[in-house]
């Protein structure tokens, strides 16, 4: 069990890091949308930053803030859940779905697409892929190997996730994951 904690930790840790690197993101999408919008409306564009280019910049960012922060919301508990149905449900009980959630959809899920995920961004390296579009960004490899990066943190917090509720439902109680874990958690 106590492997398992550690395992967890030292997954949950990268995950901070990963999440809170990359959130400087969020404001250069913010002025990259801005920029583009202010200057669609004037009438002005850059030589190198066409419309085209300034929007498919700014879905590569919102692509890699998602794809960087959604296994950071498994492992702070803020993902999308049933939470209407199992409110009212005891711990032990909530522990026992997230078990099976984890080791029937997540798990397998992830152990299916994250391979091909890989793959796609290989074969998208090894064309040096760019956009489709004319005057798009010329290096389309760049965020699907983001997208592979993203999917792969969301394997490892579906490790984290299963390692911590191992713990809570087979550990000793003074073992159990935070003890305060309905409460809200803050960003």
């Amino acid at each position: 069990m106590h492997h398992l904690r550690a395992i967890s930790a030292a997954i949950d840790t990268l995950l901070s890091r990963v999440a809170y690197g990359t959130g400087w993101l969020f404001l250069a999408a913010v002025l990259v949308i801005c920029f583009d919008v202010i200057s669609r409306k004037l009438g002005y564009q850059l030589p190198y930053f066409t419309s085209t280019r300034l929007q498919e910049l700014q879905w590569h960012l919102t692509s890699t803030l998602f794809l960087a922060w959604l296994a950071f919301g498994v492992i702070k508990n803020t993902h999308v859940r049933i939470d209407v149905f199992t409110m009212a449900l005891p711990q032990r009980r909530k522990d026992w779905i997230d078990l099976f959630g984890v080791l029937v959809f997540a798990l397998p899920m992830c152990l299916v697409v994250v391979p091909y995920a890989w793959i796609y961004a290989f074969v998208s390296w090894q064309q040096l892929e760019s956009s489709d579009a004319p005057n798009g960004l010329p290096a389309r490899y760049i965020i699907k190997t983001i997208a592979a990066c993203g999917l792969t943190l969301l394997l490892l917090s579906a490790v984290s996730l299963l390692c911590r509720r191992l713990v809570d439902l087979f550990g000793p109680p003074d073992w159990h994951s935070n003890a305060k874990r309905d409460e809200a958690v803050e960003l």
